[in-house]
């Protein structure tokens, strides 16, 4: 009898330690930093610290499908079913999802919507206040002399594989106040510092051509970090007093980023975004970090034509007297016949007078 209740007992733990079979699925719409979570980003599920499953997605914004066989399939036992479900984490690299689940049974299927908030950290700093330093395996190396920086201001954020990540600058001296960073690979936490210069970058030997409203240094990560084979996209949003632009009669559609390229400068795709009453807001793009200097093109004014001194002058119709017009023959004639006429009549007139 004892026997019999030992191996009841062992059998009874051993069907609730035995995964649940088919696994309870999820899935559902996957948002990071306010955007669709691209292809490739992997969603991971956890039931108390423990990795019990995980997907990646092949479409942007969903993580597995329904009606479909992609599910995000997690392995759960039946007492952690009861006396009340585990709950259910989700993750984008460290990230917890803002959403949790609860661990349903065997073979169910459930829609969680999930989206991902990376942060970023970090301070700002003048060159006469020194400014926040990176940490861990992201952090900035600066080779910029030190008296050529105006403003800096550096942010910290964790990159991830395929996840736009946002680094937000609040220095109000900064023409740069964001970076979005889709790395190619999970970096971990990683710096990102922008360096406001006095005049040129002291790193490049020619001064960017145009009308430049600033020279910055962007700096990402460690050195050799920041090149195209780690990063797929890099924007650079970036605003412009209006009152430069007037000043210097800047076309407000004419500006663009520029960065150094080793060799020289080249213009990077740069579009106007908005504008309001105080600023002009772009968004240039790029897949390395280097000098970059922001330039703009002078509106060209349309010539006004005048007559100069040596100009043909055109003269001007003037009015021509009237020659005198001789009497004709006709007018003679006329006089001579009534000359005529009237000696006929004083000698008709005499010769009655006498009779």
């Amino acid at each position: 009898m004892v026997l019999t209740i030992i191996l009841t007992s062992g059998m009874v733990s051993a069907q609730t330690e035995l995964p649940m079979n088919p696994p309870p699925g999820y899935y559902g719409n996957v948002i990071v930093n306010g955007q669709q979570a691209p292809p490739g980003t992997t969603i991971i599920a956890k039931i108390g610290g423990e990795v019990r499953g995980s997907i990646t997605t092949s479409s942007s914004g969903l993580y597995g499908d329904n009606p479909g066989p992609s599910k995000l399939w997690l392995t759960g036992y039946n007492n952690e079913l009861t006396p009340t479900p585990a709950t259910v984490t989700f993750y984008v690299g460290d990230i917890a999802s803002q959403q949790t689940s609860t661990l349903t049974g065997a073979g169910t299927i459930n829609r969680v919507d999930l989206s991902f908030i990376i942060p970023s950290g970090g301070g700002p700093g003048r060159t006469s206040d020194g400014g926040g330093g990176g940490s861990g395996g992201g952090g900035v190396v600066s080779a910029e002399p030190f008296e050529n920086i105006d403003f800096f201001e550096t942010r910290d954020a964790d990159l991830i594989a395929g996840i736009p990540v946002i680094f937000k600058f609040t220095t109000p001296q900064i023409t740069v106040y964001e970076l979005v960073i889709t790395a190619n690979l999970s970096a971990g936490l990683t710096s990102a510092k922008i360096e406001q210069l006095k005049g040129t970058s002291k790193l490049v030997t020619s001064p960017p051509p145009g009308t430049i409203y600033k020279n910055l240094n962007i700096w990402l990560g460690t050195s050799g970090f920041a090149v195209p084979r780690n990063i797929r996209e890099g924007i650079i949003r970036f605003r412009i007093d209006n009152s430069w632009l007037s000043s210097e009669n800047i076309d407000a559609s004419k500006v663009s980023i520029m960065k150094w390229d080793g060799s020289q400068w080249i213009s990077l795709k740069t579009r106007l975004v908005r504008t309001d009453v105080n600023f002009a807001y772009y968004e240039g793009l790029t897949n390395s970090f280097s000098p970059f200097a922001i330039s703009g093109v002078k509106t060209v004014a349309t010539p006004v034509v005048t007559p100069t001194a040596n100009a043909t002058a055109v003269a001007s119709p003037t009015a021509v007297p009237l020659a005198a017009i001789p009497p004709s023959n006709l007018n003679w004639i006329l006089i001579a016949f009534v000359a005529i006429i009237i000696i006929a009549a004083v000698y008709y007139y005499s010769r009655i007078k006498k009779e």
